[in-house]
């Protein structure tokens, strides 16, 4: 890390230690450091997005902002903000290309590995084949492949397919020894054991996002292990022709949010194995109430698919 970077991670650990002492009222004082370190580099819609989020109680990226100070352990919480603010570089990703290519000093902004078969990473439009890629899970060859993607400045990385967490160790001694990036891991519930808990605060830079298609009992059981040891997680929904006009609903949302997770993941890639994809005519009107939930629901939401997905902002938009 830089002496630029330095500074900034210094000034990150003492607004949040200002602002544990009293997040309603220091929350919007945030705002001031946002301004001072990228509010000159920030696209105006942006700019105002981060000052909503900041100072409005009533604004639903304040709600959620707030409940990580009340639901996250505090060292989590500034692993959180260092390795997205300045390692990932956050608040230059409105100005990053999102392209896959990562050629010469350029990296998407995250990377997906390992995607497991069926998938053939072929599907245009899908996040594996954008920015998948299929090192084996030996320690070495994870750890190298990591080694040359940070190096250009990607610090963001996703395990996906199958049970990631079965290789439980091997993945916790790699976000262990990359503890300037941040890892995300879509697991079934049963994954989700104490011990688990125990490495996921050790490292703090782990999240898990439990597939809901599981049994409802196991999903709410894994929550529960997750909100007790105060971390963070989120949840993975897959689209099918069957359960489609039950995603993204406005009782789906208030489940996850009830369950207490921060940001939920829907899948409609159709190389996801088991189950008959959801239809194209079925994804409008999902994206559509993703659209109109992320303007009002406390729940970070994301998409496995770029293509007419509110994943994807609109030529000088937002994806808000």
């Amino acid at each position: 890390m830089g002496i630029p970077n330095g500074l900034k991670a210094f000034g990150i650990a003492k607004a949040l230690d200002y602002l544990d002492r009293d997040p309603d009222a220091n929350l919007p004082r945030l705002m001031e450091w946002v301004d001072r370190y990228a509010g000159a580099h920030l696209p105006l819609a942006y700019q105002d997005l981060f000052h909503r989020a900041m100072t409005d109680p009533d604004n639903n990226w304040h709600q959620l902002i707030r409940s990580m100070y009340t639901d996250i352990d505090t060292h989590i919480l500034k692993k959180i903000f260092e390795n997205f603010i300045i390692h990932s570089g956050l608040l230059d990703w409105p100005n990053r290309c999102p392209s896959g290519q990562a050629g010469g000093d350029k990296a998407p902004w995250a990377v997906i590995l390992p995607p497991s078969f069926p998938c053939s990473m072929d599907c245009a439009g899908c996040g594996a084949s954008i920015y998948g890629v299929r090192p084996s899970m030996e320690f070495d060859s994870l750890d190298q492949e990591l080694e040359g993607r940070k190096a250009r400045g990607c610090h963001l990385f996703i395990f996906n397919g199958g049970d990631p967490l079965a290789e439980q160790e091997r993945i916790i001694a790699l976000c262990n020894k990359h503890s300037d990036c941040v890892f995300a891991v879509f697991t079934p519930p049963q994954a989700i054991t104490p011990s688990l808990c125990q490495d996921l605060l050790r490292v703090g830079n782990l999240f898990p996002a439990i597939r809901m298609d599981e049994a409802e009992p196991l999903v709410v059981q894994a929550a529960g292990l997750l909100r007790a040891a105060r971390l963070p997680f989120g949840v993975a929904c897959r689209c099918t022709v069957d359960n489609a006009d039950q995603m993204a609903t406005e009782t789906q949302y208030d489940q996850i949010i009830a369950l207490g997770a921060k940001f939920c993941w829907f899948f409609s890639c159709p190389a996801y194995p088991s189950a008959a994809p959801a239809l194209p005519h079925q994804l409008t009107p999902i994206h559509q109430r993703v659209v109109q939930f992320r303007k009002t629901k406390p729940l970070l939401t994301l998409d496995f698919w770029d293509g007419p997905s509110p994943s994807a902002a609109p030529q000088g938009g937002i994806p808000v």
